[in-house]
């Protein structure tokens, strides 16, 4: 019994290989290398071929989109300066009606102060004056005591 068992694990061994080479595909040729890397550089050309096509046409609209926003821009641009311009104008006027108030005011205010002083100083001078001639009148009149 065990010379048949081992017949028959032989005879399994031995056919296993037959079998798997029967099931491999012999009718395709192996590619050769050169056929490959030609094959396959092809293939890229194209890819780069195709991607150069594509981004012509993406970089056509992205300066088109661009072109259409600068115009935007400097259109807008142009309208804010000219608001801008107008709105500094009428801040300038009324900055300079304003100036010529204070200005007004201020001289008003230094007339006053400028009268005011004067009758203050004259005060001031009249008593000192007074003040003056009473000491020198005093002096001579009665000696100053000796220290």
């Amino acid at each position: 019994m065990n010379r048949i068992r081992l017949f028959a694990l032989a005879l399994a061994v031995a056919a296993v290989p037959a079998v798997s080479q029967a099931q491999q595909d012999t009718t395709k040729k192996k590619e050769s290398t050169a056929a490959k890397i030609g094959r396959q550089t092809g293939t890229s050309i194209d890819k780069a071929a195709k991607t150069t096509s594509h981004n012509v046409k993406t970089l056509g609209k992205a300066t088109k989109t661009n072109a259409s926003h600068a115009s935007d821009a400097t259109k807008t641009n142009a309208k804010n300066a000219a608001s801008a311009t107008k709105t500094n104008a009428s801040h300038a006027a009324d900055a300079t009606k304003t100036n010529a108030s204070h200005a007004a005011d201020a001289t008003k205010t230094n007339a006053s102060h400028a009268a005011e002083a004067t009758k203050t100083g004259t005060k001031k001078a009249v008593t000192t004056t007074k003040h003056n001639v009473k000491k020198a009148t005093a002096d001579t009149i009665r000696p100053q005591p000796k220290p």
